[in-house]
């Protein structure tokens, strides 16, 4: 079995800010109609606390995954979105767990496909995050102080809080001093906890991770605010992988379950209680969200 390769900088990539993807849909000009099923099925992930995370978390869901469906696997770790999003369109990779924004990029580009979503994915919130010790409560705040996202391609780090912010009549880059983008969520929440940065915002469930280990004092840091609900994190096919593959991966998804402790224990390391099934329709407001940040844009 060949889980847990990581790949580290194999591939010479173009990292493309948020808003400029669109660009690169008209590249991506078709797809070959013939169904495959490839001898091994390459699968990406995004070390989403540090840039160094090891693969070893999803190593159990490659061996369950393969053992169910027969399918050889090997595990990518990609080195950020832009790479990943670019490894997918360039047909690199077969299956990648995509956050939502990387999905629609990923669509649009070569009609990526979703199948699952992780129970939590459904109803996702971003939180903006200060020092404890700071006496701010409220955004409003926060004003005229030095602000941080997540990648630009982070759906929970970036487009849907800026997307928010937009909609309440916020533009980020008028209303706060500075305003920079981390390269993980943890790397937020450290800018934070360094004073780098006043204010940061990032996925609140990677924060409450950060909150109960040992890298992160628990009275380190506080949530002043949360988004609206949105969708999240999604398992993502190329479209011309054959059906009956497809199948089999829902299948064995959608067959994980907690009352197994062999499957409680892979649910658990991916943070999730159950899988649900995954449409195009899940994600009309990040579709949305794209389009409207797009158009303020231009």
């Amino acid at each position: 079995m060949s889980t847990g390769t990581q790949n580290h900088g194999a591939r010479s990539v173009v990292r493309h800010p948020l808003l400029t993807l669109l660009a690169l849909f008209s590249l991506a000009s078709c797809q070959n109609d013939r169904q495959l099923a490839p001898e091994t099925l390459v699968v990406s992930v995004l070390p989403d606390r540090s840039t160094d995370e090891p693969s070893s978390r999803f190593d159990p869901l490659m061996d369950y995954l393969e053992a169910t469906t027969g399918q050889s696997m090997q595990l990518v770790l990609a080195e950020d979105y832009a790479s990943l999003l670019q490894s997918f369109i360039n047909g690199d990779v077969h299956l990648a767990f995509l956050g939502s924004v990387t999905f629609v990029s990923a669509e649009e580009a070569v009609n990526a496909e979703p199948l699952v979503m992780r129970d939590i994915d459904v109803s996702f919130r971003s939180c903006y995050v200060a020092r404890s010790d700071d006496s701010r409560r409220v955004i409003d705040d926060f004003k005229g102080s030095a602000f941080s996202f997540g990648s630009e391609l982070s759906t929970s780090g970036h487009l849907m809080p800026r997307y928010f912010m937009q909609r309440s009549g916020v533009a980020p880059e008028d209303f706060f001093s500075s305003v920079d983008h981390a390269r993980t969520h943890f790397e937020t929440a450290q800018k934070v906890i360094d004073s780098s940065v006043a204010i940061g915002v990032m996925n609140c469930f990677i924060l409450e991770e950060a909150l109960g280990s040992d890298r992160i004092p628990a009275d380190g840091i506080r949530v002043v605010a949360k988004t609206p609900g949105y969708a999240n994190y999604v398992w993502t096919i190329q479209e011309n992988i054959s059906d009956d593959l497809k199948k089999a991966l829902v299948d064995a998804y959608l067959a994980l379950d907690n009352s197994n402790a062999e499957h409680a224990a892979i649910l658990r390391s991916l943070r999730a209680s159950v899988f649900l099934p995954a449409g195009r329709a899940d994600f009309e407001d990040i579709r949305r969200a794209v389009l409207a940040l797009g158009d303020d844009q231009t």
